[in-house]
């Protein structure tokens, strides 16, 4: 592996308060140039004289900003403009791997410190903090409701408050081993903000997707042991692989200029309805490959197991 610095963090752990005296920005990783890369955590500070210990959530987040600045410094030799062009799904790929990575049971028993003992946790503790299967069926009730509103089946423009009910509950309801109650509506939950996201959240979908693909693409679930899995990720193999693949790779600029002036200028791009110019399709092709069958069949184990 090359010793040569990609650049250079400046990680900024806690809550900043703004003009008015409140923490008023997200957690989020930022480029201030070539080379250097600022990350906001915005965390909770500790109580004057004590020590904090990171949360699980909190763990999660840092990797997730981390893989963002990873990315940054390497896309385009680090100082590329064009980053923030990217499509959100590529833009967020990187830092959901460097998520998902870190919050594998395998991982979490090389980092992680028990705060009495200060050795690694007991593998009781780690199960506890991992998502459960109904954690992932309730993500899947409610990213199908948004999907399916959003979709070509239905119009919201002519739709009723009732049909709107309806329909949402009946999405849901796909994906669910029980009845709703008449009075129950999805959007109060999740799947309400995940509609009002609209796009942006499938690019995240997309990215679990294709993190899942990524890291258990020579890997048998049924049989691997979790050391396995750790073991592969976490070989200097597996970090130049997927720099090559996915940190380096750029997306030509010029084509995504010729697409957006194509956008601007073509009547049939600018009518509401029409199909996209085939010369215009061509420009407009995403910077990574489909997702393979094997990918969309984790929709099939969760429609098993409710």
């Amino acid at each position: 592996a090359s010793s040569r610095t990609l650049g250079y963090v400046y990680l900024d752990l806690e809550q900043r308060k703004g003009l008015f005296g409140s923490a008023e920005h997200m957690a989020g990783a930022m480029r201030l140039c070539s080379g250097h890369v600022y990350l906001s955590m915005n965390f909770r500070a500790a109580s004057w004289g004590s020590m904090k210990l990171l949360n699980l959530e909190e763990v999660a987040s840092l990797a997730h900003e981390l893989g963002h600045a990873v990315h940054m410094l390497c896309y385009g030799g680090g100082g590329s403009p064009d980053f923030d062009d990217l499509p959100l799904d590529v833009v967020e790929l990187p830092s959901t791997l460097a998520e998902v990575v870190a919050m594998h049971p395998a991982v979490i028993s090389l980092y992680a410190r028990h705060h009495a003992s200060g050795g690694p946790p007991p593998d009781s503790l780690i199960k506890s903090c991992q998502h459960t299967v109904h954690f992932f069926v309730k993500y899947l009730q409610s990213m199908n409701v948004a999907l399916g509103l959003h979709g070509d089946d239905f119009d919201p423009h002519s739709a009723t408050p009732v049909q709107l009910q309806q329909k949402a509950v009946a999405l849901w309801q796909q994906y669910s081993p029980v009845a709703a109650h008449p009075s129950f509506s999805p959007l109060g939950q999740d799947a309400g903000m995940f509609l009002a996201l609209g796009a942006n959240q499938i690019a995240y979908l997309l990215c679990h997707l294709r993190a899942d693909a990524v890291l258990h693409a020579r890997q048998d679930q049924r049989t691997a042991r979790q050391q396995d899995f750790a073991q592969q990720w976490l070989r200097p193999e597996f970090a130049k692989s997927v720099r090559k693949q996915l940190l380096d790779r750029s997306f030509p600029a010029q084509q995504r200029r010729t697409s957006l002036l194509l956008s601007a200028t073509d009547p049939a791009i600018r009518e509401r309805g029409t199909a996209l110019p085939r010369k215009a399709a061509s420009l407009l092709d995403h910077p990574l490959p489909p997702l393979q069958p094997a990918a969309t069949n984790l929709f099939s184990r969760l429609r098993m197991i409710t």
